[in-house]
């Protein structure tokens, strides 16, 4: 048997952002469960979980991490650990993840690390020869491929026959075969939540979706069957998009209610919901067993299946909160990102929703490269009449490349972006970011586009709680009594508990420092 430790890195964001969930480790639990089941010995080491209450520096002075020192993440990694496994979703992360493989590996030098995650997928060279600490990194879905080098851990098979991994030999980039996507997903074994420790992401309630009580997440789907040019998700798992069957998610359901007293479900979901009529089976199944919870789907959706008899039923069976992903007020923006929605039907679906008491959030991004201002005008616009709607929350993004999208492929090719450094991944934050530092668009620099968010999001939020000013006792209620009925109030409560446990770090080192001077 192989033993591995997987370490789910502290979360890393701009000290300006105002999102930053604290979400569980979906990821390692997954990976977890798989090699308990084909036999092996697993650790995990939360490091956000764990140091949920730490707000440190990370790579740059405006960029903050929240978890675990990389100290306290070395003290707790056993030496005799065969092999080290680290996911890396995000880019912006790298910078800081790469600090603490680093620091890992002078503890244990030879010891493998392998790297897997949405980051390595996109830019699997570039992390081994920018980190030599890595060994492997692992493209795409995780689970089969980490059982596999477990299996090679453990003398079972050579390490080119572990399907899914890159790595350096003799200073050449060696790809194995490509693994092809699970297609037996309901055969994954649930990911092995009782090796965490869950209480400080119940005690916290700042993930994913809005503050519901004791929120577990969860996967219905794998993959998304669009083709969205910001996004690297055609990389990452193709556009393969396997359903599980209904009755084993509302299993799995049922089993968080018991077992750990949730009271909320959020959906993970890259597109959580494509066809109506697995829809209509989940609602009818949650109902046959007489379940009461609440559920979200946090995640950015689409519309098509969503009419005004799916959103019924979904509101019956306590669907609260809910994301749309139109993106673009602009057809010609739509139409170069491939964003294939058609805006009316987008809103009658929305008008829906809000006639069955769903809160709703929409996503917008201004930006992108070849946007011009009559089409951030028309977002800006689309956002008024989110508003007007009735909508609860509307989100206004500046366009940030990732690796693996097809769009960081084209600013690649025009020199827009050159190298991987932190400059670079710190622009990525710019997403969440109140203060646009960069903009890749090529008619607007970011000065004018961070300017459009305020005036997007202030006219938003202005119209909203003007036209429906008992929003505002609400928000005042939800704030006092420790709940969130809107994304708008998760983050901004969110935004002032980091900032409170930033101020509290640093006056806790401060005291450490004076205390050691003297």
């Amino acid at each position: 048997m192989a033993r591995i430790v997987l370490v789910r890195p502290p979360s890393v964001f701009s000290a300006s952002s105002y999102s930053a969930p604290v979400t569980m480790p979906l990821s390692a639990a997954y990976l977890a469960a798989v090699l308990l089941e084909a036999g092996h010995k697993v650790e995990v080491l939360d490091a956000l979980g764990d140091g949920v209450d730490h707000v440190g520096r990370s790579y740059l002075a405006d960029v903050e991490f929240r978890g675990l020192t990389n100290e306290q993440i070395v003290e707790r990694i056993a030496d005799d650990a065969d092999a080290i496994g680290l996911s890396a979703m995000f880019s912006q992360d790298w910078p800081h993840i790469e600090t603490i493989i680093n620091a890992i590996h002078k503890k244990l030098p030879n010891v493998p690390i392998m790297v897997g995650g949405e980051h390595p997928t996109a830019a699997s060279e570039y992390t081994l020869r920018s980190c030599p600490a890595v060994s492997y990194t692992a493209l795409g879905e995780g689970e089969q491929t980490m059982v596999e080098f477990a299996d090679f851990l453990d003398g079972k098979r050579k390490i080119e026959d572990v399907s899914g991994i890159e790595y350096l030999k003799d200073g050449q980039l060696v790809s194995n075969p490509p693994r092809a996507r699970i297609r037996a997903v309901d055969d994954i074994p649930w990911p092995a939540w009782h090796l965490f420790n869950l209480e400080p992401y119940f005690e916290t309630g700042e993930g994913h979706g809005v503050e519901r009580g004791r929120s577990m997440p969860i996967l219905a789907t794998r993959g998304c069957p669009y083709q969205c040019t910001f996004c690297s998700n055609p990389g990452m798992w193709t556009t393969r998009y396997v359903m599980r069957d209904v009755e084993d998610v509302v299993d799995e359901i049922q089993h968080y209610l018991t077992r750990y007293q949730a009271t909320n479900i959020d959906f993970y979901d890259l597109t959580a919901i494509v066809k109506k009529d697995w829809t209509m089976k989940f609602c009818n199944e949650i109902k046959k067993r007489k379940l009461k919870f609440t559920w979200q789907l946090p995640s950015g959706t689409r519309s098509e299946a969503l009419d005004d008899e799916a959103l019924k039923a979904m509101a019956e069976t306590g669907c609260m909160n809910m994301t749309y992903a139109p993106e673009s007020g602009s057809e010609r923006t739509l139409e170069l990102i491939k964003k294939k929605v058609k805006l009316p039907r987008l809103i009658s679906s929305i008008r829906s929703a809000l006639k069955y008491g769903i809160f709703v959030k929409c996503n917008l991004i201004i930006g992108f490269p070849k946007d011009e201002r009559i089409d951030v005008y028309k977002t800006l616009w689309l956002a008024m009449k989110f508003a007007i709607i009735g909508c609860d929350d509307t989100g206004v993004y500046v366009f940030s490349p990732y690796p693996g999208s097809e769009l960081y492929d084209y600013l690649r090719s025009t020199g827009a972006i050159r190298d991987m450094d932190r400059e670079y991944f710190e622009s990525l934050m710019s997403f969440m970011n109140l203060k646009a530092k960069k903009s890749y668009c090529e008619n607007i620099g970011p000065n004018e586009l961070g300017f459009y968010r305020v005036v997007g999001m202030g006219l938003f939020y202005g119209l909203s709680y003007l036209l429906h000013p008992s929003r505002i006792f609400r928000s005042i209620r939800n704030y006092r009594e420790d709940r969130s009925d809107t994304v708008f109030e998760e983050r901004l409560f969110g935004f002032l508990h980091r900032r409170a446990l930033a101020r509290q770090t640093a006056k806790q080192a401060k005291t450490a420092a004076e205390a050691a001077a003297k």
